[in-house]
């Protein structure tokens, strides 16, 4: 049963990487992505949001890689990390530089 939607840019090349990515480690068959716009509104570039689908909550970010992390098996290792506050802050920058050298075109 799907339990975690991933919403990212259609034109993004490096969210559908990261989508791809997420795909192969989810044995359990858990995630599902979508290059349509979330409720919350359309993604950026470089960015991604997650959707709880059990609760319907949207999480970005660090928030977004957490839940993420506790559904995919293959990432429970990684899982302290994302409660680390130093690790969080990094992952919150190499989210806005992906974003920023991405071409401008269609940037949400």
């Amino acid at each position: 049963m799907k339990t975690v939607r991933i919403y990212r840019h259609p034109g993004c090349p490096r969210c559908a990487r990261y989508a791809r990515w997420h795909h192969r480690l989810d044995w359990l068959d858990r995630c599902e992505d979508s290059t349509e716009p979330p409720a919350t509104g359309p993604v950026r570039k470089g960015r991604i949001v997650i959707q709880n689908l059990r609760s319907g909550a949207y999480y970005r970010d660090a928030d977004g890689f957490a839940f993420l992390f506790r559904q995919i098996p293959a990432y429970w290792p990684l899982l302290p990390l994302a409660w680390w506050p130093a690790a969080r802050q990094r992952l919150r920058q190499e989210l806005d530089q992906a974003s920023r050298a991405l071409p401008a075109g269609d940037i949400r």
